[in-house]
């Protein structure tokens, strides 16, 4: 298996992180790398702590770009274990 490049694992990763689609949904052509290369990396990126120094980069750069409005935030809590008042 060829060697995915890091563009499209990151592009990959990116968009499971931002839609929340299921790994068996991941885009596929050129500029995605397959969901299996993806996870491979996503497994070894969280193990090293490379994935926390790229969000920090990340939000470091759309925030110095005023891409980010820190007074506003939403939760989701669609996937929450929580079920209610007992």
């Amino acid at each position: 298996m060829p060697h995915a490049p890091f563009r499209h694992v990151l592009n990959t990763l990116v968009y499971i992180l931002i839609t929340g689609c299921r790994w068996c949904d991941v885009p596929s052509g050129e500029i995605w790398a397959s969901k299996s290369a993806a996870h491979r990396w996503l497994q070894r990126w969280q193990t090293d702590g490379i994935l926390d120094n790229l969000q920090a980069r990340i939000l470091g750069i759309a925030d110095e770009k005023a891409l980010i409005n820190w007074s506003y935030g939403a939760l989701d809590g669609s996937f929450s274990p929580w079920k209610g008042w007992r």
